[in-house]
């Protein structure tokens, strides 16, 4: 079953724990969908989203609960902006992964790249799935906006440790 934009119901919820997550968050939006493959036990929920109006670019970083088969990652993006060749293309976001982790491990994210992004250690024969699998749900969700948007799908480009995914 491929990614899908769906409300997430109350059983859905408690057997998650979704309340214990965002009580982690202090400035967490309490977003009641998420974008979620149930075959393969992969969802991702926005958990902070955050727009410097007092960067000359308007720069907007997000915060990600992404939950892979037992395994809660937070993860923190950036938009970046659109290259050249991409300018005028509609549903389209450019994005790096900031940082990446499982647990309490929260390091305030990784905006200005003060230490490169680890990816976490027990999960590395499977990073490639992973970070394929963040990507497709990343452009099912539209980039967060699941259930509220309008469009089908986004087209991403997701930069990891300078490479696109």
């Amino acid at each position: 079953m491929p990614f899908v934009n769906e409300e997430i119901s109350k059983e859905q919820y408690e057997a998650y724990n979704i309340k214990a997550i965002d009580a982690k968050w202090r400035f967490s939006i309490p977003i009641m969908d998420w974008t979620i493959d149930k075959e393969r036990n992969i969802w991702l929920r926005l958990c902070y989203k955050h727009i410097d109006i007092n960067s000359a670019k308007h720069e907007i970083s997000i915060t990600w609960n992404f939950y892979y088969k037992g395994a809660l990652f937070t993860v923190f993006t950036k938009q970046l902006p659109v290259p050249e060749h991409r300018i005028g293309t509609e549903n389209y976001a450019y994005m790096e992964i900031l940082d990446m982790y499982i647990g309490d491990k929260y390091r305030q994210g990784n905006v200005n790249k003060l230490f490169s992004v680890e990816f976490p250690k027990e999960f590395a024969p499977l990073k490639s799935q992973i970070l394929k699998s963040f990507k497709d749900a990343l452009e099912v969700s539209n980039i967060g906006l699941g259930i509220a948007s309008t469009a089908d799908r986004y087209t991403i480009d997701l930069i990891y440790e300078g490479e696109l995914v």
